[in-house]
């Protein structure tokens, strides 16, 4: 139970602001053609890689130094994180001025400078604005977290809106984006001042970089993995594809969203649970726990996702709610993954998540370049699966190896039987009531489903809330 109340402060934050994005896809794809849909979504890469090389892995050694730190220790390394995210911002942002003449020969499709331009501004600012924002996670401050992202998220969703309604397009997306990146900033910015008292400390830069460059290496790698994917896409197949294939990708981006409010809780106080008593056992509890949770959300995903897509998009987008079964199955192997690694971040280094991200990127980008030419997008799909299974793999193996947790491995394996079978039954169904609509087909075996894990103890909160209304029962009569 109480691992689960502080990801209950960030849930309704969390849904409320990336949900708002979500929402707006039925909107967006009907304002845009599928040219220029995916035209959007190829810029939208370039973003992704942004983002995770002006991050530099500082967030990460964040997680690792500053949560253990007290007193004036915590406040020079926090300022040693945002003096660096700043210097990072800006260094990052010339560069990428300078080399604006080649990057828009390389890019897939055809674009403006000053489209590079405004899809910089959230870029270089998504580094700085996460330092304060982890601070606010960590110090428990939830509320104002949410606060502070739902204000984000509707700002941008009505300037989209406005804008793509006077007739901006891409460029109503790009200018949203840029003005909400801006805000939210301003809003953060007297918070992290009264947390680091003041900015340019340097002196712990060796420690937080030696951390945080491997977590860099090895966002990129997944980047290779699951980024690149849309670029050969992009290449070999054209925006068309590329447009169905994103919104697939957004709709599994779902389990994510529904995931984060729990990742949102574990990952900053994971090595102060584990230098707690009984350490051991109880990361191997909610590492396990993270990993059944992606099993469960995923599976009531695959079996609503493909309904929903068929009622809110263009028919266009037909072959969408099928990949997105496939690109859901992806996302709880990718998920299993993230929380099946403790062992890899629980010493001074993190190279060891380094290398095995960086070897399954290599299987990946070599894989895209030979299937994608001669199966197109299920070619992507098939390389995406084995990148994320053979990471799961090795990740486990390499974390174990580093740090043995005694994980309840019967209980992952019941939430995957339980998951088959709905899936299964859901299929069974689909073709028995052919008049039925496959939504309310699937949310019929979610429910089905759902009693199935709550019986079996997969989901913990429910049982235990049955056991206690019981005993007040019992104690009342």
């Amino acid at each position: 139970m109480d691992s689960l109340k502080q990801p209950a402060y960030y849930a309704v934050g969390i849904l409320m602001m990336k949900g708002i994005s979500l929402i707006m896809i039925p909107y967006i794809t009907h304002k845009m053609t599928l040219e220029e849909y995916g035209s959007l979504e190829s810029l939208i890469l370039l973003a992704d890689i942004g983002t995770i090389l002006f991050g530099f892995g500082i967030v990460d050694a964040m997680y690792r130094y500053v949560g253990v730190s007290k007193g004036e220790e915590k406040r020079k390394l926090i300022s040693n994180c945002f003096t660096l995210s700043v210097f990072v911002c800006l260094a990052g942002g010339f560069l990428m001025l300078i080399s604006l003449p080649a990057l828009l020969m390389i890019l897939p499709v055809k674009f403006s400078a000053y489209q590079i331009g405004l899809l910089l501004i959230p870029t270089m600012l998504d580094g700085v604005i996460s330092i304060p924002l982890t601070l606010l996670r960590m110090n428990a401050m939830a509320k104002r977290f949410c606060f502070l992202n739902v204000f984000k998220g509707l700002l941008q969703a009505l300037m989209t809106f406005c804008l793509l309604e006077a007739g901006y397009g891409i460029d109503g997306v790009l200018i949203s984006g840029a003005v909400s990146s801006i805000m939210l900033l301003l809003c953060l910015l007297g918070y992290q001042w009264k947390e680091m008292g003041r900015f340019g400390h340097l002196k712990s830069s060796k420690l937080v970089l030696s951390f945080g460059l491997p977590v860099l290496v090895g966002g990129a790698s997944v980047y290779m993995i699951n980024g690149l994917d849309r670029w050969f896409l992009a290449s070999f197949v054209g925006v068309e594809e590329l447009a169905v294939y994103a919104v697939s990708a957004k709709f599994a981006l779902i389990l994510g969203l529904i995931l984060q409010p729990y990742a949102l809780w574990w990952f900053p106080n994971r090595i102060a649970i584990f230098q707690s008593d009984n350490s051991k056992q109880q990361c191997a509890e909610k590492s396990l726990l993270g990993v059944n949770l992606g099993v469960v959300m995923g599976t009531f995903l695959i079996l609503t996702a493909p309904g929903v897509i068929t009622l809110l998009l263009p028919s266009s987008y037909s072959l969408a709610g099928t990949i997105s079964v496939v690109l859901l199955t992806i996302g709880m192997i990718k998920n299993a993954g993230d929380y099946l690694n403790f062992g890899c971040y629980s010493g001074s280094s993190s190279h060891s998540q380094m290398w095995v991200q960086g070897l399954c990127a290599v299987v990946a980008v070599a894989g895209y370049f030979v299937i994608t030419p001669i199966y197109g997008l299920w070619g992507v799909v098939g390389v995406l699966a084995t990148a994320y299974t053979l990471r799961l793999v090795l990740l486990y193996m390499v974390s174990q190896s580093m740090e043995y947790l005694p994980y309840d491995h019967v209980k992952w394996i019941i939430c995957i039987v339980i998951a088959l079978l709905a899936i299964t039954l859901n299929h069974i169904l689909n073709r028995v009531f052919v008049s039925v609509p496959d939504l309310v087909l699937g949310i019929l075996v979610s429910v089905v489903a759902l009693l199935s894990f709550i019986m079996c103890g997969i989901i913990p909160f429910p049982k235990t809330g049955i056991m206690a209304f019981k005993q007040n029962k019992n104690s009342l009569q």
